[in-house]
């Protein structure tokens, strides 16, 4: 019967792998996967091994998971970290005791299939001095009396799994009142980061610092303790947060405010990239490693197998993250950061005081250059190269990990050509066509370094610049050359793209989404289209991975996530007809063929204008105006959200695209959204001097978005409450400091407001 259970698991995990490399499930769910297969096998091995016993019904013990098999984020050759717990009423130790211990080795036991798991007791209480099995209530006192404190922070991801899941159930319930009761003390603190460091200087023993993905520096395990730490402080106020797991913790640490947006997206981002490393490695070798390999070429084929183009880019982009994560994890706990020798002189050679955030922006570009003592002597020597470093401490910091692991970024960062006006630079479309063209087969991996290089230099010309609307254009033609190179490679000649959102007004900022959504013209060739699509969106994610900057979205076609990737145009047209929601006639007032086909542009026009537009259609808008607010942005940033609060862009837009459909006959031209408002005043359907005003509105609400992106702040849209974080935008818009930051923003939001309520909210 146990043999029996090796082949279901096998056949099982055949599915997972094949789903995983096929990307046909996001990682988490092949995680999730994994966890569940375990909790499966165990509950049925636990019957087995019973009735072998003699026993009737179920065993009288519950299975309590710990580790990565407790928060459902199982490796494919993790042990399973497990705790057995027996009911207080069971008067009689020796039988369920004896059973803990035959259901171990039953999971253990090597036959013709191998093992099933390989088990590990050794966070039960007191360890393997530990019984293998206690009373629940014996248990409960352990851990309020007698545990360490990283043995509570391991109980953050128990989880009841298998066996008595009642008796399992209340236990997890009962501990959680004693894990989660809030902030802890220095003592405390200080136990955890000795544990935590005693596993590191293991790593920097065995010479595996940069090696491994799950206990070097920045890495898998560093990443959890970021996230357990919160858990274990706010669980108690956020009761979801209690035995979450590492991707739900993050969600709802950054929805509660209690971890910025912009640190949740990267530590998430960060966690599936090594999660992935992680698997591959584990999947290749068939073993429990967490290692990068050393021979150069099963460094390309790990490459490969997690979706990048090359070796050099995948090693790029760990060092990036692991350096950002670590940085993360000593601003939190500075009781882990090591001791690190700065270039000196770095604020006397810039003319700057000492100990400001700009100053330690320099140290870290300056530090992690490959002769740092060269380059600052370059800038004590060379005031353009200083004035360059400059640039990028002040006001875009958020690029120094790129250039500081990437050494082909050097170049561009100090590039003359970051100078140029419009007039003078190369345009970018043409430049990536005739990459893509030269490169033959490896038009992915030259997409991917060319884009890589095109963003750093787009965000170092906006910092520059400080021109949004040559920034918007610049954007555009990547995004547009980028996607169509890409598709035409697949055999997509005959696929158009419709642009959505920011691409189809041709104004992208730094952070914007490339929401898109394709066309074929014949039903025809709908499978075969299909088949290219598909294709493109996981040829999407390779580049997205290897350049760091392909933000395809792919959300807004019909049916949403769960629809075809590319339709016909009648296909279209019907669904336009049939069962397209007002919301999605709504979004496509914004679109726009990039291959400029006019069945394409007759389409989009005719799934605007397929049901007619009146007081019903925009008061369904404004319930979902109400809705973005309440349910995507927090009503305490409503007034700093300058993406989705009132009197902000969306209104900006939303205003725009409701004249657009209340005056047809006007033909209003799709542009920017300030463009469009200008036309409005030309054509009188708002006063020149309002057209003005809000044109000015939109261009300054998208250059504060720019500059927070740049300036790394948790958030890219919402207003920092911070007095030192407003000076520096403020720095970067050329004004005196935070109060007239506010002040501009906060008039023109007023303008946009009264002219949104008197044109929209007070229509009758």
């Amino acid at each position: 019967r146990l043999e029996r259970l090796r082949y279901l698991r096998q056949l099982t995990l055949l599915r997972i792998v094949w789903n995983d490399l096929n990307s046909s499930w996001e990682p988490e769910r092949v995680w999730a996967s994994l966890s569940i297969l375990a909790d499966e096998i165990i509950e049925l091995a636990g019957r087995v091994v019973w009735s072998e016993m003699g026993g009737e019904g179920n065993p009288p013990v519950a299975v309590i998971a710990l580790g990565k098999h407790g928060s459902n984020e199982l490796n494919y050759s993790s042990d399973i970290d497990l705790m057995f717990i027996a009911a207080d009423s069971e008067a009689d130790l020796a039988q369920p005791s004896k059973f803990c211990e035959r259901l171990t080795r039953a999971l253990e036991g090597r036959m013709g299939r191998g093992a099933l798991y390989r088990v590990d007791l050794r966070l039960r209480p007191l360890g393997r001095a530990g019984p293998v099995l206690l009373r629940k209530a014996a248990t409960l006192n352990y851990y309020q009396s007698y545990c360490e404190p990283w043995e509570i922070l391991a109980m953050i991801r128990a989880r009841s799994a298998a066996g008595d899941t009642h008796v399992g159930s209340q236990f997890i319930a009962d501990v959680s009142e004693y894990i989660y009761r809030g902030a802890r003390s220095e003592i405390f603190l200080e136990s955890i980061v000795d544990a935590k460091k005693r596993y590191e200087d293991e790593v920097r023993k065995r010479g595996e610092t940069d090696s491994n993905m799950k206990l070097g520096p920045g890495g898998i395990r560093d990443i959890e303790f970021i996230v357990q730490a919160l858990q274990l402080v706010v669980g108690h106020e956020a009761p979801e947060l209690q035995g979450a797991s590492t991707a739900s913790a993050l969600e709802f640490l950054a929805a509660g405010g209690h971890l910025g947006a912009r640190h949740a997206e990267l530590l998430m981002a960060s966690y599936r990239l090594f999660r992935q490393i992680e698997h591959r490695i584990q999947l290749r070798y068939d073993l429990q490693s967490h290692n990068l390999p050393a021979d150069a070429n099963e460094r390309e084929v790990l490459a490969r197998l997690v979706g990048s183009s090359n070796w050099q880019y995948l090693h790029g982009e760990i060092r990036r993250r692991r350096a950002q994560v670590r940085e993360l994890l000593e601003s939190r706990i500075p009781l882990l950061r090591a001791d690190r020798s700065s270039p000196v002189g770095v604020a006397e050679a810039l003319g700057w005081p000492p100990e400001t955030a700009q100053v330690k922006a320099a140290e870290y570009l300056i530090g992690f250059s490959d002769a740092p003592d060269s380059l600052l002597n370059q800038i004590r020597e060379d005031r353009s190269t200083a004035e360059r470093v400059k640039l990028i401490a002040s006001f875009a910091q958020r690029v120094i990990p790129e250039i500081s692991f990437h050494r082909e970024l050097w170049d561009v960062a100090f590039s003359e050509e970051i100078e140029f006006m419009p007039g003078d630079e190369t345009d970018p479309a043409s430049l990536i066509r005739e990459r893509i063209r030269d490169a033959g087969d490896s038009w992915e991996a030259a997409l991917s370094a060319f884009l890589r290089r095109e963003f750093m230099a787009a965000c170092i010309k906006d910092a520059l610049h400080r021109d949004v609307e040559r920034t918007f254009g610049y954007l555009t033609k990547v995004a547009e050359a980028s996607l169509l190179g890409a598709l035409d490679c697949l055999g997509g000649e005959d696929i158009d793209i419709v642009a959505l959102g920011r691409l189809g007004s041709s104004e992208l900022l730094l952070p914007s989404d490339w929401d898109v959504t394709l066309l074929v013209k014949e039903p025809a060739r709908q499978a075969v289209a299909e088949r290219i699509g598909q294709d493109w969106l996981r040829t999407a994610r390779r580049i997205s991975m290897a350049s760091g900057y392909f933000p395809l979205d792919v959300r807004l076609r019909p049916e949403g996530s769960a629809g075809l990737v590319v339709r016909s145009i009648p296909g279209f047209n019907n669904y336009a007809e049939s069962s397209m929601e007002t919301w999605e006639r709504f979004a496509f007032t914004w679109a726009r063929s990039l291959r400029g086909w006019p069945e394409t542009a007759a389409a989009t026009v005719d799934a605007v204008s397929a049901s007619e537009w009146g007081w019903e259609q925009e008061s369904e808008m404004l319930q979902m105006r109400s809705r973005i607010h309440n349910e995507r942005a927090r009503s305490w940033e409503l007034r700093r959200d300058i993406k989705l609060g009132e009197g902000f862009l969306l209104d900006l837009e939303w205003l725009c695209s409701i004249l657009r459909l209340r005056h047809p006959e006007a033909q209003i031209r799709l542009s920017t959204t300030a463009s469009m408002l200008r036309q409005l005043g030309r054509l009188s359907l708002l006063s020149q001097c309002e057209a003005d005003e809000l044109a000015d509105a939109a261009l300054l609400f998208a250059r504060l978005r720019n500059i927070m992106y740049l300036l790394e702040f948790d958030s890219d849209s919402v207003l920092p409450e911070n007095p030192e974080k407003l000076d520096r935008m403020a720095a970067s818009l050329k004004l005196d400091g935070a109060n007239d930051v506010l002040d501009a923003v906060y008039d023109k939001r007023d303008k946009v407001m009264s002219v949104y309520g008197d044109l929209v909210l007070r229509t009758p």
